[in-house]
């Protein structure tokens, strides 16, 4: 995944959540623009999601996808 990808997500208006799936399966949703950050070289972000947050390496992100609501098993953790 690249950063252009990411950001065209996070400008779309209206903003319309999504989720980042990782190469391990999981998934972040993206529920705000806002709560995505890319760091300067655009290679790595850093992902708001409640209290918790996420780094991760872009080359770990497979693929976006389109609805960002919390799945169970991330409403249990």
């Amino acid at each position: 995944m690249n950063a252009a990808d990411i950001l065209h997500a996070l400008n779309q208006r209206p903003f319309k959540p999504f989720r980042l799936v990782l190469s391990t399966g999981r998934e972040i949703p993206i529920l705000q623009s806002d709560t995505v950050l890319l760091n300067e070289p655009r290679t790595t972000l850093l992902a708001v999601e409640g209290e918790r947050f996420h780094v991760v390496d872009l080359q770990h992100i497979a693929q976006l996808t389109s609805g960002g609501q919390p799945t169970a098993e991330q409403l249990a953790t």
